[in-house]
């Protein structure tokens, strides 16, 4: 009779390995949700404080130009872009001509950021809601004045908040 009850004390201590194993696994899964929460969360929340602030200061660089200046101003704001939204942006203004009209017409175009907000946010992408006042002038002095509301998307590439596309709303 001792030596019946000894069979089972192998499959005792397998069976309890496995619940500890299960059981460690199990918390470890549990612990890496709540940490990854934890970061996901943080990096959304420094987004939320980080790119109203830079979206104002970007966006007015982006339709702020002079026709004396006008190609070395938008060749200093492509390293505000993602790879490609910059290519997007250059064809955009080769297409509309945007340089050769500047120079011919003498167009000044200012813009103002006059409200921000963010519509959404993670850690690695964004959307904010820009608007805009924008003033532009010609040969003619006359000024026109225009506002508009433009959604940028943000994406963060090598740890920077990069413009990956503008949408007029």
């Amino acid at each position: 009779m001792g030596v019946r009850n000894r069979r089972w004390v192998p499959t005792l201590v397998t069976l309890v390995g496995i619940v500890l194993a299960v059981g460690f696994v199990g918390a470890a899964a549990i612990g890496g949700a709540f940490y990854w929460d934890r970061v996901a969360l943080r990096g959304e929340q420094a987004a939320r404080a980080e790119l109203p602030q830079l979206a104002a200061e970007q966006l007015p660089r982006m339709y702020t130009y002079d026709y004396q200046t006008v190609e070395r101003t938008h060749n200093e704001i492509y390293p505000l872009l993602t790879p490609t939204f910059r290519e997007e942006f250059k064809q955009l203004i080769e297409q509309r001509g945007i340089i050769s009209q500047a120079r011919e017409r003498q167009v000044v175009s200012q813009a103002h950021v006059v409200g921000v907000g963010v519509m959404q946010a993670s850690r690695s992408a964004a959307s904010v809601l820009v608007y805009l006042n924008h003033t532009t002038t010609d040969k003619s002095k006359e000024p026109v004045y225009q506002g508009s509301r433009v959604r940028v998307d943000y994406k963060k590439v090598d740890g920077k908040w990069l413009i990956d596309n503008v949408t007029p709303i």
